[in-house]
């Protein structure tokens, strides 16, 4: 085995990913190589930095597969032409992948996370100045992996639906979105067997929750240990809650919301709270759960959908939220911001959709590679998502652009024409830029289509009966019921 000399200069240390060197540096990529001992000891022919490239670039192209290595050796053309260089194998890159294994890749995640926008932005904040809460969203999504029996060892068979089993076993993302700029604060995942209520204890383990957010989650969330984990961080929450739950009316305020409390737990539980039935203690009464509940506001509206074309639909929505004030957080504005935790579904959609285009599921054999290939998908996401928010800092023709007018799939595409150009990844980040910048969305239309699952003979029917049109939505909040 021979060494790598140290400090000496590697063929292809010129080599990088089109303009993403300018959001993520090679410096970076080599400190956290280094920091989890994936470093180089000889020269190869696929360097560490360069295998990290190709893990990568094989979701930014994921119809390429094998070419993503011709599309980066492309850049060092005159070498190749001259022999003085040659594209390695499949065969190599998937060994130099075996040997980077998952580390450096969660390592680069995490310093790539976070919300990438400014308070101040547009779309960033609620409720203004006088408390400026950066909108997050926490929602869950599943993964199909391949179905080897390594994979089915380390996440379960193929879980069963309606239909039978399915075709691959999965795993589970939970992940904690900036409603602004859809970039991710934080993502937790493990097998399908593992709900999502589990996998939020691991995300609040990380404290990715901070002070400063506003937490907008959907009815699954709204138990009492999921509410006190994120009220114990200090942040504030919106959430909609099963109306068929009895909450107590304590003061009815001005705008039609009321206070009231969320329940403790029924046992007189000492610590975790997943204890089994024999540790839970004795069970308390509604009074004593409500002396150790969390005291929050309910707000009860109904939201009219008026379409183009068809009949109009009301649904009745209860939220709870810990912000206490009507003055402060009226009642019809936390209505309206609860939409934003569709935000969360939007940013599933550009990952499984428009990320991963026809490569459903995740190419590797075994559970290491599927973490890599994990973690590498949600760093492209995560470069494209601080792509589109930098897009609309520097917008020409306004001061601040949202980052809603940014289109990701634009942004996608203008980064995967930068692979394999030779120009300095600076002038190609600003190549990009300018092409994302002559092609801004409109402002986005309150839209509608039919809550079936994508592909199915069922959604087929509903979409003609109920085509997807421009909708106005009619928010009405109503007086407490007597409960």
């Amino acid at each position: 085995m021979r060494l790598k000399p140290s400090g000496s200069p590697h063929p292809l240390d010129d080599l990088g990913l089109g303009a993403l060197p300018q959001l993520l540096s090679p410096d970076l990529v080599d400190q956290v190589i280094a920091d989890c001992g994936r470093r180089d000891r000889r020269v190869r022919a696929l360097p560490a930095r360069v295998t990290l490239y190709f893990v990568l670039a094989l979701w930014l192209c994921p119809a390429a597969g094998p070419e993503v290595l011709r599309m980066l050796f492309q850049q060092l053309k005159e070498q190749l032409r001259a022999g003085a260089l040659r594209i390695p194998a499949t065969a190599a890159a998937v060994q130099a992948c075996r040997r980077l294994g998952p580390a450096p890749l969660r390592a680069l995640f995490r310093r790539l996370r976070g919300p990438h926008g400014d308070p101040g932005a547009p779309g960033m904040s609620a409720f203004g100045c006088d408390l400026a809460l950066l909108k997050v969203s926490v929602d869950g999504t599943r993964l199909d992996v391949a179905d080897t029996p390594a994979n089915r060892k380390a996440f379960g068979a193929p879980p069963r639906g309606r239909f039978g089993s399915g075709r691959y076993p999965q795993i589970r993302v939970l992940m904690l979105i900036a409603s602004g700029t859809r970039a991710v604060l934080e993502a937790v995942w493990g097998p399908w067997s593992v709900g999502e209520l589990p996998l939020l204890d691991k995300l609040m383990q990380t404290g990715a929750v901070r002070r400063v957010m506003l937490v907008l989650a959907d009815r699954y969330f709204t138990g009492f240990p999921q509410v006190s984990q994120i009220v114990r961080t200090g942040a504030h929450l919106i959430f909609r809650t099963p109306s068929r739950r009895k909450l107590p009316v304590f003061t009815e305020l001005p705008d039609g919301s009321y206070l009231s409390v969320l329940p403790g737990p029924v046992y007189s539980v000492k610590g975790d709270w997943r204890r089994s039935a024999r540790e839970r203690g004795r069970r308390l009464g509604l009074r004593a759960r409500q002396e150790q509940g969390i005291r929050i506001r309910v707000i009860e509206a109904e939201v009219t959908v008026i379409p183009e074309h068809g009949e109009p639909r009301t649904e009745s929505y209860r939220l709870i939220t810990t912000l206490l004030d009507p003055k402060q957080a009226p009642a019809e504005q936390i209505a309206r911001l609860y939409a934003e935790r569709w935000e969360a579904e939007i940013a599933f959609a550009d990952l499984k959709t428009y990320l991963r285009s026809h490569q459903k599921v995740l190419r590797s054999k075994d559970p290491q590679g599927v973490a890599q290939e994990l973690y590498a998908l949600l760093i492209v996401y995560q470069l494209v998502q601080i792509t589109r928010a930098r897009a609309a800092r520097t917008y020409p023709h306004a001061e601040a652009l949202d980052p809603d007018r940014i289109s990701f799939t634009v942004t996608l595409r203008a980064l995967v024409r930068t692979i394999g150009r030779t120009a300095p990844p600076a002038r190609l980040l600003h190549d990009a830029l300018r092409e994302i910048h002559a092609h801004p969305l409109l402002t986005r239309r309150p839209r509608a289509k039919p809550r079936e699952r994508k592909g199915t003979v069922a959604l087929a029917k509903a979409i003609t009966t109920r085509p997807p049109s421009k909708v106005e939505y009619k928010i009405t909040t109503r007086a407490p019921r007597g409960n």
